[in-house]
């Protein structure tokens, strides 16, 4: 009986500053074109498909996990952040690197109140 398996998760790392919060993603053998992120309740979805390497013909594959599956990766968002605003870019090595600015919240206000006549 053979089980079906979930698409791996890619490890990924998060940073944060006052002003944003950073994500890193290693993306090895993902093809760019086909590279999408989505926002969907306070979430970060990211898709792409693999490019599985040309190996020798002759090779059985004993355990494939690296290039199978196509990548769906969710990670949470805070609410207070600039959705509108999220910015991301692939380097060279293939990490893709996501900029989420964060919804400055000041620590006091000031209002003033108006008086009806």
């Amino acid at each position: 009986m053979k089980q079906e398996q979930e698409t791996p998760r890619i490890p990924y790392d998060i940073y944060e500053s006052p002003q944003e919060i950073v994500i890193l993603l290693p993306l090895g053998w993902v093809k760019k074109e086909t590279l999408k992120l989505t926002i969907k309740d306070y979430r970060l979805v990211i898709s792409g498909e693999r490019i599985k390497p040309k190996i020798k013909d002759h090779l059985i594959p004993l355990k494939e996990e690296c290039y199978r599956w196509p990548i769906d990766q969710i990670i949470d968002l805070p609410p207070q952040v600039y959705f509108d605003k999220i910015h991301s870019k692939l380097t060279p090595d293939n990490t893709l690197q996501i900029i989420v600015p964060k919804a400055l919240i000041p620590e006091k206000i000031s209002l003033e109140v108006e008086y009806d006549k």
